[in-house]
């Protein structure tokens, strides 16, 4: 698809914003029930009468406040945006005083997390060449944030360098994706295990640590 089709699409009709509370509430519902049926489905099989059914919204009131499949998907990619803002705020008011240890694992399970939770979001955007300024666009903001996360932690890590280590942590979630699914050559929870391990020592490489943060012991992973 080309710019213009793309451009197109994320201009068209915008969903509303309601204003009252009951109107948040059936928003709310509404994109809850959009993101299940677009993970269980896909994009493409996912109709706004099932999404309507499923939120226990009527046809024509969905259609108030999201005229059309676009803007629904739209409103949920903004909202991931979101969650990602809001977990990263939630880790840097305590990244300084994290051991390096604690910090992995807390960036590592806050991009499974996120990843879990927007199932439908990643399915969108990954399956959809008209969606690639969307995904470029929330990949630029999770390294942007992971790099802000590692500074804070060290102040003294320089920022390119700090993007290319977010790079490396990002590309890792790719590789716990892989893992989580169990094989026969190896168990899930100990190929986990590893995982966590080789991006712990990987951190403990580059960010120095300072006297007083210690490393606490290594729990075990649930796939």
């Amino acid at each position: 698809m080309d710019s213009n089709n793309e451009s197109r699409i994320l201009r068209g009709q915008k969903a509303r914003t309601p204003r009252r509370i009951n109107g948040i509430r059936r928003v709310e519902a509404i994109l809850k029930a959009g993101e299940e049926v677009i993970a269980e489905r896909g994009y493409e099989s996912a109709t706004m009468a099932e999404i309507a059914a499923r939120s226990k919204t009527h046809i024509g009131s969905l259609y108030r406040f999201f005229p059309g499949k676009e803007s629904l998907a739209i409103a949920l990619i903004d909202r991931y945006r979101t969650r990602l803002e809001q977990v990263f705020d939630t880790i840097d008011s305590e990244a300084f005083s994290l051991s390096v240890e604690t910090l992995s694992d807390r960036l590592l399970g806050t991009l499974h997390h996120l990843q879990t939770t927007g199932l439908a979001t990643l399915r969108l955007m990954e399956g959809h060449p008209e969606w690639s300024a969307k995904r470029e666009e929330l990949r630029s903001v999770a390294l942007r944030r992971i790099a802000r996360t590692l500074r804070i932690h060290t102040p003294s890590l320089d920022e390119h360098r700090a993007r290319d280590i977010a790079l490396v942590l990002l590309h890792n979630m790719k590789t716990r994706k892989a893992l989580s699914i169990p094989s026969e050559e190896g168990s899930c929870s100990g190929a986990l295990q590893e995982l966590r391990r080789m991006n712990f020592l990987y951190l403990e490489d580059i960010l120095a640590e300072p006297t007083g943060k210690k490393r606490r012991t290594t729990d075990q992973v649930e796939c």
